[in-house]
Protein backbone atom coordinates (compact mmCIF):
# COMPACT_ATOMS: atom_id res chain seq x y z
CA UNK A 1 0.00 0.00 0.00
CA UNK A 2 1.60 3.53 -1.14
CA UNK A 3 1.65 6.19 1.46
CA UNK A 4 -1.45 8.71 -0.19
CA UNK A 5 -3.82 5.10 0.15
CA UNK A 6 -2.31 4.25 3.87
CA UNK A 7 -3.33 7.94 4.80
CA UNK A 8 -7.14 7.30 3.22
CA UNK A 9 -6.95 3.98 5.40
CA UNK A 10 -5.88 5.33 8.42
CA UNK A 11 -8.62 8.24 8.78
CA UNK A 12 -10.00 5.08 10.46
CA UNK A 13 -8.87 4.89 14.60
CA UNK A 14 -6.52 2.45 15.49
CA UNK A 15 -4.41 1.35 18.44
CA UNK A 16 -0.62 2.98 18.64
CA UNK A 17 1.96 3.26 20.78
CA UNK A 18 2.91 7.17 20.24
CA UNK A 19 -0.61 8.81 20.63
CA UNK A 20 -1.30 7.59 24.66
CA UNK A 21 2.66 8.99 25.85
CA UNK A 22 2.71 11.43 28.17
CA UNK A 23 4.47 14.49 26.99
CA UNK A 24 5.34 16.26 29.87
CA UNK A 25 6.96 13.53 31.89
CA UNK A 26 9.20 12.65 29.10
CA UNK A 27 10.17 16.17 28.44
CA UNK A 28 11.05 16.30 32.19
CA UNK A 29 12.98 12.81 31.67
CA UNK A 30 15.12 13.92 29.10
CA UNK A 31 16.20 17.05 30.72
CA UNK A 32 17.01 14.72 33.49
CA UNK A 33 18.95 12.04 31.68
CA UNK A 34 22.72 13.22 31.47
CA UNK A 35 22.85 12.27 26.97
CA UNK A 36 20.05 14.15 26.21
CA UNK A 37 20.13 17.01 29.02
CA UNK A 38 22.26 19.48 27.13
CA UNK A 39 20.53 18.97 23.54
CA UNK A 40 17.47 19.46 25.30
CA UNK A 41 18.23 22.17 26.39
CA UNK A 42 20.00 24.12 23.13
CA UNK A 43 17.46 22.99 21.72
CA UNK A 44 14.63 25.13 24.03
CA UNK A 45 17.46 28.24 23.71
CA UNK A 46 17.50 28.01 20.13
CA UNK A 47 13.90 27.81 20.24
CA UNK A 48 13.66 31.19 22.04
CA UNK A 49 16.48 33.04 21.00
CA UNK A 50 16.09 32.12 16.83
CA UNK A 51 12.35 31.26 17.21
CA UNK A 52 10.44 34.17 19.54
CA UNK A 53 12.72 36.29 20.69
CA UNK A 54 13.46 38.18 16.90
CA UNK A 55 9.86 38.17 16.55
CA UNK A 56 8.95 39.63 19.98
CA UNK A 57 11.76 42.46 18.83
CA UNK A 58 9.89 43.31 15.67
CA UNK A 59 6.52 43.75 17.41
CA UNK A 60 7.82 45.75 19.76
CA UNK A 61 9.95 48.04 17.64
CA UNK A 62 13.48 47.02 19.14
CA UNK A 63 14.74 45.55 16.02
CA UNK A 64 13.55 47.02 12.38
CA UNK A 65 13.39 44.09 9.53
CA UNK A 66 11.20 43.85 6.45
CA UNK A 67 7.92 42.47 6.88
CA UNK A 68 6.52 40.89 4.23
CA UNK A 69 2.90 39.65 3.79
CA UNK A 70 2.65 36.08 1.72
CA UNK A 71 -0.83 35.50 1.60
CA UNK A 72 -1.91 34.31 -1.93
CA UNK A 73 -5.20 34.51 -3.70
CA UNK A 74 -5.63 30.35 -3.76
CA UNK A 75 -5.46 30.76 0.05
CA UNK A 76 -8.72 32.35 -0.51
CA UNK A 77 -9.78 28.61 -1.76
CA UNK A 78 -8.98 27.17 1.60
CA UNK A 79 -12.07 26.98 3.64
CA UNK A 80 -11.27 28.29 7.40
CA UNK A 81 -12.02 25.11 9.47
CA UNK A 82 -11.02 26.02 13.16
CA UNK A 83 -11.99 22.54 14.85
CA UNK A 84 -8.40 21.64 12.93
CA UNK A 85 -6.80 24.18 15.60
CA UNK A 86 -6.28 21.66 18.25
CA UNK A 87 -4.31 19.45 15.51
CA UNK A 88 -2.46 22.33 14.85
CA UNK A 89 -1.02 23.42 18.38
CA UNK A 90 -0.45 19.54 18.69
CA UNK A 91 3.15 19.48 16.78
CA UNK A 92 4.52 19.85 19.46
CA UNK A 93 3.24 17.05 21.82
CA UNK A 94 3.57 15.21 18.41
CA UNK A 95 7.28 15.17 17.86
CA UNK A 96 8.10 14.42 21.71
CA UNK A 97 5.41 11.60 22.17
CA UNK A 98 7.21 9.94 19.37
CA UNK A 99 10.98 10.34 20.91
CA UNK A 100 9.45 8.66 24.23
CA UNK A 101 7.73 6.02 22.05
CA UNK A 102 11.58 5.18 20.65
CA UNK A 103 12.80 4.88 24.31
CA UNK A 104 10.15 3.35 25.85
CA UNK A 105 10.00 0.64 23.21
CA UNK A 106 13.53 0.09 22.47
CA UNK A 107 15.70 1.40 25.68
CA UNK A 108 18.62 3.28 26.48
CA UNK A 109 20.09 1.76 22.84
CA UNK A 110 18.32 4.77 21.77
CA UNK A 111 19.38 7.82 23.41
CA UNK A 112 22.39 8.25 20.65
CA UNK A 113 19.08 8.36 17.91
CA UNK A 114 17.55 10.63 19.99
CA UNK A 115 19.92 13.10 20.93
CA UNK A 116 20.48 12.58 16.13
CA UNK A 117 16.75 13.90 16.88
CA UNK A 118 17.36 16.57 19.00
CA UNK A 119 20.22 18.21 17.26
CA UNK A 120 18.55 18.14 14.18
CA UNK A 121 15.62 20.04 15.62
CA UNK A 122 18.32 22.62 16.60
CA UNK A 123 19.74 22.81 13.24
CA UNK A 124 16.37 22.77 11.45
CA UNK A 125 15.66 26.20 13.59
CA UNK A 126 18.99 27.47 12.76
CA UNK A 127 18.34 27.23 9.22
CA UNK A 128 14.99 28.97 9.20
CA UNK A 129 16.67 31.66 11.36
CA UNK A 130 19.08 32.35 8.14
CA UNK A 131 15.67 33.52 6.60
CA UNK A 132 13.62 35.06 9.73
CA UNK A 133 17.06 37.57 10.42
CA UNK A 134 16.98 38.82 7.42
CA UNK A 135 13.85 39.02 6.44
CA UNK A 136 10.34 38.23 8.22
CA UNK A 137 6.54 36.99 7.02
CA UNK A 138 3.29 37.32 7.82
CA UNK A 139 -0.21 35.96 6.23
CA UNK A 140 -3.99 37.94 7.43
CA UNK A 141 -5.86 35.70 9.86
CA UNK A 142 -9.26 35.79 10.64
CA UNK A 143 -9.95 37.56 14.35
CA UNK A 144 -11.55 34.19 15.37
CA UNK A 145 -11.52 34.53 19.24
CA UNK A 146 -14.59 33.03 20.54
CA UNK A 147 -12.10 29.86 20.42
CA UNK A 148 -9.81 29.38 24.05
CA UNK A 149 -6.64 27.89 21.61
CA UNK A 150 -7.07 30.80 19.18
CA UNK A 151 -7.13 33.10 21.97
CA UNK A 152 -3.95 31.59 23.00
CA UNK A 153 -2.45 31.85 19.88
CA UNK A 154 -3.07 35.28 18.69
CA UNK A 155 -1.90 36.63 22.60
CA UNK A 156 1.71 34.38 22.12
CA UNK A 157 2.38 34.16 18.77
CA UNK A 158 3.57 37.31 16.61
CA UNK A 159 3.28 35.53 13.62
CA UNK A 160 6.59 36.95 11.56
CA UNK A 161 7.93 33.91 10.36
CA UNK A 162 5.99 32.26 8.09
CA UNK A 163 8.23 31.35 5.50
CA UNK A 164 9.77 29.27 5.72
CA UNK A 165 6.90 27.06 7.66
CA UNK A 166 8.78 25.28 10.69
CA UNK A 167 5.24 23.63 11.27
CA UNK A 168 5.63 21.55 7.89
CA UNK A 169 9.36 21.25 8.78
CA UNK A 170 9.32 19.71 12.08
CA UNK A 171 6.43 17.27 11.21
CA UNK A 172 8.44 16.14 7.98
CA UNK A 173 11.35 15.75 10.09
CA UNK A 174 9.75 13.92 12.35
CA UNK A 175 7.70 11.50 10.31
CA UNK A 176 11.27 10.52 8.11
CA UNK A 177 13.28 10.69 11.28
CA UNK A 178 11.02 8.15 13.38
CA UNK A 179 10.50 5.94 10.47
CA UNK A 180 13.89 5.28 9.84
CA UNK A 181 14.59 4.79 13.84
CA UNK A 182 12.28 2.03 13.70
CA UNK A 183 13.18 0.55 10.44
CA UNK A 184 16.45 0.57 12.71
CA UNK A 185 15.53 -1.36 16.01
CA UNK A 186 12.19 -2.99 14.99
CA UNK A 187 12.48 -6.84 13.71
CA UNK A 188 9.72 -7.24 11.74
CA UNK A 189 9.22 -3.53 11.37
CA UNK A 190 5.67 -4.44 9.90
CA UNK A 191 4.67 -5.18 13.58
CA UNK A 192 4.90 -1.40 14.10
CA UNK A 193 2.84 -0.21 11.21
CA UNK A 194 -0.09 1.26 13.30
CA UNK A 195 2.99 3.32 14.76
CA UNK A 196 4.38 3.84 11.02
CA UNK A 197 0.94 4.89 9.46
CA UNK A 198 0.14 7.07 12.48
CA UNK A 199 3.87 9.32 11.88
CA UNK A 200 2.25 9.69 8.45
CA UNK A 201 -1.22 10.60 9.27
CA UNK A 202 -0.43 13.42 11.83
CA UNK A 203 2.65 14.71 9.97
CA UNK A 204 0.29 15.31 6.91
CA UNK A 205 -2.79 16.28 9.27
CA UNK A 206 -0.55 18.76 10.76
CA UNK A 207 0.81 20.53 7.50
CA UNK A 208 -2.94 20.57 6.33
CA UNK A 209 -3.90 22.09 9.71
CA UNK A 210 -1.99 25.03 9.34
CA UNK A 211 -3.50 25.92 6.03
CA UNK A 212 -6.98 25.50 7.33
CA UNK A 213 -6.85 27.96 10.30
CA UNK A 214 -5.07 30.06 8.15
CA UNK A 215 -1.81 30.35 10.32
CA UNK A 216 0.04 29.57 6.98
CA UNK A 217 -0.19 30.31 3.34
CA UNK A 218 0.29 28.33 0.38
CA UNK A 219 3.98 29.97 -0.05
CA UNK A 220 4.70 28.82 2.95
CA UNK A 221 4.26 25.06 2.56
CA UNK A 222 6.45 24.41 0.12
CA UNK A 223 9.15 26.73 1.46
CA UNK A 224 8.84 24.50 4.79
CA UNK A 225 9.52 21.21 2.65
CA UNK A 226 11.94 23.24 0.16
CA UNK A 227 14.38 24.24 3.80
CA UNK A 228 13.92 20.57 5.11
CA UNK A 229 14.37 18.60 1.81
CA UNK A 230 17.58 21.14 0.70
CA UNK A 231 19.67 20.84 3.46
CA UNK A 232 21.00 17.77 5.46
CA UNK A 233 18.20 16.24 7.51
CA UNK A 234 17.27 13.20 5.59
CA UNK A 235 14.63 14.14 3.63
CA UNK A 236 14.80 14.14 0.05
CA UNK A 237 12.54 15.90 -2.90
CA UNK A 238 10.66 12.17 -2.62
CA UNK A 239 9.69 12.39 0.59
CA UNK A 240 8.38 16.10 0.43
CA UNK A 241 6.45 15.20 -2.94
CA UNK A 242 5.03 12.34 -1.25
CA UNK A 243 3.51 14.86 1.46
CA UNK A 244 2.22 17.67 -1.04
CA UNK A 245 0.24 14.79 -2.88
CA UNK A 246 -1.45 13.74 0.38
CA UNK A 247 -2.48 17.22 1.04
CA UNK A 248 -6.21 17.85 0.85
CA UNK A 249 -7.15 13.70 1.14
CA UNK A 250 -8.88 11.88 3.26
CA UNK A 251 -12.14 12.14 4.95
CA UNK A 252 -12.63 15.57 6.09
CA UNK A 253 -9.79 16.89 4.68
CA UNK A 254 -10.95 17.83 0.99
CA UNK A 255 -11.63 21.14 -0.58
CA UNK A 256 -13.08 21.86 -3.92
CA UNK A 257 -9.75 23.04 -5.43
CA UNK A 258 -7.88 20.40 -4.13
CA UNK A 259 -5.03 19.28 -6.88
CA UNK A 260 -4.92 22.80 -8.25
CA UNK A 261 -3.86 24.02 -4.77
CA UNK A 262 -1.12 20.68 -4.76
CA UNK A 263 0.15 21.60 -8.07
CA UNK A 264 1.07 25.37 -7.33
CA UNK A 265 2.12 24.24 -3.69
CA UNK A 266 4.79 21.58 -5.78
CA UNK A 267 5.78 23.70 -8.79
CA UNK A 268 6.57 26.38 -6.10
CA UNK A 269 8.45 23.99 -4.38
CA UNK A 270 10.54 22.92 -7.36
CA UNK A 271 11.10 26.06 -8.25
CA UNK A 272 12.76 26.82 -5.15
CA UNK A 273 15.01 23.86 -5.99
CA UNK A 274 16.02 24.57 -9.02
CA UNK A 275 16.97 28.03 -8.02
CA UNK A 276 19.08 26.18 -5.15
CA UNK A 277 20.84 24.85 -7.94
CA UNK A 278 23.13 27.95 -7.65
CA UNK A 279 22.60 29.31 -4.08
CA UNK A 280 22.00 28.50 -0.68
CA UNK A 281 18.64 27.04 0.35
CA UNK A 282 18.46 30.50 2.84
CA UNK A 283 19.14 32.93 0.18
CA UNK A 284 16.67 31.56 -2.09
CA UNK A 285 13.76 32.11 0.26
CA UNK A 286 15.35 35.80 1.07
CA UNK A 287 15.67 35.98 -2.41
CA UNK A 288 11.34 35.33 -2.47
CA UNK A 289 10.59 37.55 -0.07
CA UNK A 290 11.87 40.16 -1.37
CA UNK A 291 10.53 40.07 -4.73
CA UNK A 292 6.95 38.63 -3.57
CA UNK A 293 3.93 40.01 -5.25
CA UNK A 294 0.55 38.80 -5.94
CA UNK A 295 -0.49 39.49 -9.23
Amino acid sequence: MDKLSSLKESQKLQKNKISSKNAIFYVVLFLIKKKTRGPGLKLIHVIWSHFFAPQVMTKYKLRIRPVVQVDHPLDSKIPFRPQFVSIYLSFTHFWIKSVAFLYREFGPKTLPDIVTFLNSLSSLYYESAKVYLQVQSTTNRPRFLGNFYFKVIHLFDPHLHCIPSLHVGIVGLTYEYINSVIMKFASPSSDYQPEIDYLWRKAVLITNSILFIKQHSVNCVSAGLFTLSSNDFGVTRENAHQIIDALFTGTGNTVKDSEELREYIRNLYEKFNREHEKKPSAQVLVEFLHSYSVN
